[in-house]
């Protein structure tokens, strides 16, 4: 069963990144066919047996660079391919990789908050074969993006337990910041897909290096708060943060936007009227290019 910290199981290559990276993998070094589990000195699988059906396979079918990439699927006998990347840092790092998603299918990935699986689930990111991009913490949706299927996007975790934040981007765009407080364990490429269209992705170029300090919003000195009340709600929440004005979203965990004010006194605090079923939403507040998320429950 392998599981290694990264710098201690990897050797390292030159970089245009500026710093020289832990881990750089386009795959182009294998064969194809081979099992990465068993073939590579750090990929392994979520339950750390290799060469088998919980293991991928190397594949010149799509390639981001080169010509190989690796094959990351669902429909199968034994399982959906369960791959593991462990990572073990803890200081600030960022992982970032490239994936393709064919048409009608889709792709799942978690970051694991310990170095050992299955010990504690950072965040998830699901891409739905209808093109959108939905990342969420324990099973709860707090962002949206998309992506085209039939196309290689560019993924990116800025990760930093010192200050406790993770950053994400998916092709290049800001989807969120959120509270990461533990060690970058890993990372689980896993076949299951969006739970309603069969999980077929690929990934490739897989970069590990080490990154600026990650802070909440653009500027330390400028980091976004919010708070409401009462939660659970009826009919209203009163709504107050550190930002002057701003926008409010409250979003179903759909991704759709049931309201939205332009909201200017926010130090002394606003009311916002509710009319909603009852469940879970989500309340963002965008505010001078910061932004921020509070889950709020309707129960009436």
């Amino acid at each position: 069963m392998k599981h290694f910290i990264l710098p201690c199981a990897l050797l390292v290559f030159g970089s245009a990144f500026g710093q020289t990276p832990l881990l750089e993998e386009n795959f182009d070094s294998y064969a194809v066919g081979d099992y990465i589990g068993a073939s590579s000195a750090v990929f392994s699988t979520w339950s750390g047996a290799t060469g088998g059906d919980e293991d991928a396979q190397v594949s010149d079918e799509q390639s981001n660079s080169g010509t190989q990439s690796l094959k990351i699927f669902g429909s199968m006998a034994g399982g959906p391919m369960d791959i593991y990347l462990p990572i073990g840092l803890e200081t600030a790092y960022e992982v970032s990789f490239n994936v393709y998603v064919p048409s009608g299918n889709s792709a799942y990935i978690n970051v694991q908050e310990q170095l050992i699986p299955g010990q504690a689930w950072a965040f998830d990111l699901v891409f739905a074969s209808n093109g959108q991009v939905m990342f969420g913490i324990d099973q709860i949706d707090l962002a949206f993006g998309s992506y085209s299927p039939d196309s290689w996007t560019a993924i990116s975790f800025r990760m930093d337990p010192v200050n406790d934040r993770a950053e994400i981007f998916v092709g290049g765009v800001y989807l969120a910041n959120v509270a990461f407080d533990d060690v970058i364990g890993g990372i689980n490429f896993f076949g299951y897909g969006d739970g309603a269209s069969e999980g077929l992705y690929y990934i490739d170029d897989v970069v590990v290096v080490e990154t600026d300090d990650v802070i909440n919003g653009l500027e330390e000195a400028n980091q976004l708060d919010v708070a409401f009340g009462p939660n659970p709600a009826n009919n209203f929440i009163q709504l107050s943060s550190n930002a002057s004005n701003g926008v409010v979203r409250i979003m179903a965990l759909n991704g759709q936007i049931v309201k939205e004010i332009t909201a200017t006194n926010l130090l002394s605090g606003t009311r916002i009227d509710l009319d909603l079923d009852n469940g879970i939403y989500l309340v963002e507040l965008t505010s001078n290019g910061n932004r921020t998320m509070r889950k709020l429950v309707i129960s009436k």
